[in-house]
């Protein structure tokens, strides 16, 4: 069985959150391989860990679409 509406709806709020934790911390890690780079250091590992980052994002995101489309399906009025 799926999640009613007051579940569903209660998750929202910590879904945005971890979206928009996710967005900050990719942009961060995104400014220090720009640095690592300018300055000429090796950027391999920086950037293993901004696609790590960048995963987690995904994941993150598909997450928040998927309670939001099932609000969708909760709320649609019966035809």
């Amino acid at each position: 069985m799926g999640l009613r509406l007051t579940e569903t709806l209660a998750l929202l709020p910590e879904a945005r959150r971890f979206v928009a934790e996710g967005e900050r911390l990719v942009s961060e890690q995104l400014a220090v391989v720009q640095i690592l780079e300018r300055d000429g250091y090796d950027t391999l590992d920086a950037i293993e860990h901004l696609e790590l980052l960048e995963g987690m994002q995904a994941e993150y995101l598909d997450h928040l679409e998927r309670l939001e489309r099932r609000v969708l399906v909760l709320v649609r009025p019966e035809a």
